[in-house]
């Protein structure tokens, strides 16, 4: 498997580029790099596929999301001031300095996860809630007794 390669940096753009610009990056690398200038040097086959597929990537929306998810995992991360804070955030997508993407190939499962886990935690407080109340109840039922 290979590493992360970072698209806006193939480009030689910001990652705040619009669309024209990466194009516009793209064609002026591309012409200086391109293999045919260069006699089929292997090099240059290379650096103009990896011109190709961040071009490819930068440009379509879809695509530039989910990297840019896959950018922010690779970043590297401040230390954790409160680890349980972190996880909580991270839980439901604010992580600071950003948390590994959840896997798959659109946002579907983030939300999916969210709902999950707001779910469970509305069902524990309820049981909680419910068992809070039986045990007063259990407790004003036992003082009763102990008055009779």
């Amino acid at each position: 498997m290979s590493g992360f390669v970072d698209h806006y940096a193939v480009l030689g753009v910001p990652s705040s580029a619009t669309t024209p610009e990466i194009r516009r990056a793209y064609r002026r690398l591309v012409a200086e790099d391109h293999a045919d200038r260069h006699g089929g040097d292997l090099r240059a086959v290379e650096r103009t596929r990896n011109l190709n597929l961040a071009r490819d990537v930068l440009v379509d929306p879809l695509r530039r999301a989910r990297f840019e998810r896959e950018r922010r995992a690779q970043l590297p991360r401040a230390a954790a001031s409160d680890p349980l804070f972190d996880t909580l955030a991270r839980t439901f997508g604010v992580a600071p300095g950003g948390g590994p993407a959840p896997a798959g190939p659109d946002d579907a499962p983030r939300w999916l996860t969210g709902v999950a886990v707001g779910l469970f935690a509305a069902a524990t407080a309820f049981s909680v809630g419910l068992s809070i109340a039986a045990a007063i109840k259990n407790a004003a039922r036992d003082l009763r007794r102990d008055d009779a």
